[in-house]
């Protein structure tokens, strides 16, 4: 006969932990004109290099990840992790695009930590506090990492991640562009840039391997910089079936 058995709350968790916990994800943008993805009978790999929509101005792929303490107590027979929500801005640019599934895959070259790079100074800045200024590339192949940096005493002093971006590798040397710079009122743009290293990046045994395809309800645009919040949710549920 069948038996129902259900995994206890200790192996679920251990199960959740060792899975997703200081992991990260790159979220992606389809667009299939609704064509869908059927597990087993497509490569899904194949699937998101092929409907991905191009990298350009006003997309570019997002990441999250899972920390200590996101992991939920048991309940509803099973355990979960903390929602997650990624959001595609448009930049107001005259390019706009349309997605109709979003796919999710293991992530690689995520930026953990950055440094001031004392070899690269744009002179003089005004004190402060600014966030969220967008990292441009100098060198790899690293993209859509931004950083808050404290100016005291006309120097930058000290500067942290605000968003990870992908693609990264350890001693990468990217920066805030002088243009940037000047846009917060940090400093005219004639002093160049602000110079950064990527001091440590997180990696990936299975990077690439892609988790999920989900189609949206109706095909959504991204144009005239508005924007598209997608949320994530996960359970592990304990349900087994065995037979005696």
């Amino acid at each position: 006969m069948t038996i129902a058995a259900k995994i206890t709350p200790t192996e679920l968790g251990d199960q959740v932990r060792q899975r997703y916990i200081g992991k990260f994800f790159i979220v992606k943008l389809l667009s299939t004109n609704g064509l869908a993805y059927t597990p087993g009978l497509q490569d899904p790999l194949q699937f998101v290099i092929d409907y991905e929509i191009p990298r350009q101005a006003g997309y570019l792929p997002q990441i999250f990840g899972y920390e200590t303490g996101e992991v939920s107590d048991y309940a509803d027979q099973g355990v979960g992790l903390a929602q997650k929500q990624v959001i595609f801005q448009h930049d107001n640019g005259q390019t706009g695009y349309t997605f109709d599934q979003v796919s999710v895959q293991w992530a690689d070259g995520v930026g953990q930590a950055v440094a001031l790079d004392p070899a690269r100074t744009p002179g003089t800045l005004e004190d402060g506090t600014y966030e969220n200024l967008p990292l441009s590339t100098v060198t790899g192949d690293g993209a859509a990492g931004s950083v808050g940096i404290e100016v005291f005493n006309g120097a930058a002093v000290s500067i942290s991640l605000t968003s990870r971006g992908f693609g990264y590798s350890a001693a990468d040397e990217v920066e805030v562009s002088a243009s940037t710079l000047a846009s917060v009122g940090a400093h005219d743009g004639s002093g160049g840039g602000l110079g950064v290293i990527i001091d440590s990046v997180y990696t990936s045994t299975n990077a690439g391997s892609v988790v999920l395809i989900a189609p949206t309800a109706t095909p959504v645009t991204l144009a005239s910089g508005n924007e598209s919040a997608v949320y994530f949710n996960y359970k592990n549920f304990g349900y087994y079936n065995t037979v005696s």
